[in-house]
């Protein structure tokens, strides 16, 4: 089986049960960035990271590797929309199983604001590469819906 990570698209149809519920549909902002709670999934073959990142462009998020943790961090400037003004940021903070290979992680975005973070997973005894390493964002042209119930 290979250990490349596929299509977000693919994934995410497979692994979502459920739409996501948004956060914050009173009369108040959200009080994150995120509209919905992140699915994480770790298999045989793969760890996974599923976010709702709508709000944010690729130059708004970071995701960087440091040992054992994947760190991802959002952050818009203020703007306006419906209500008035609003300014968003976010951390999230996973720690990687020690099998997942962290010299083939990629993270792409999609047109629809869903980032996916992948991190095959090493089948042999070798030991994954650590430290600190920067993961650049991808923008993907379609968009990665959640299947509706």
């Amino acid at each position: 089986m290979s250990s490349a990570c596929p299509r977000p698209a693919k994934l995410l149809a497979s692994f979502l049960r459920c739409p996501a519920k948004a956060k914050g549909t009173g009369n108040g902002p959200p009080t994150t960035g995120l509209l919905s709670e992140p699915r994480v999934r770790s298999d045989r073959d793969k760890f996974l990271i599923f976010l709702d990142v709508k709000h944010f462009s690729p130059e708004d998020l970071t995701v960087k590797v440091q040992d054992d943790f994947v760190e991802i961090h959002g952050k818009h400037n203020e703007r306006q929309d419906d209500h008035g003004y609003i300014s968003r940021e976010f951390h999230r903070r996973y720690r990687l199983p020690s099998n997942v290979d962290q010299s083939a992680l990629s993270c792409s975005l999609s047109a629809d604001g869903m980032l996916t973070f992948c991190g095959p997973k090493i089948q042999t005894g070798l030991d994954a590469t650590h430290g600190e390493r920067a993961i650049p964002v991808s923008r993907e042209e379609k968009p990665t819906s959640a299947p509706s119930s």
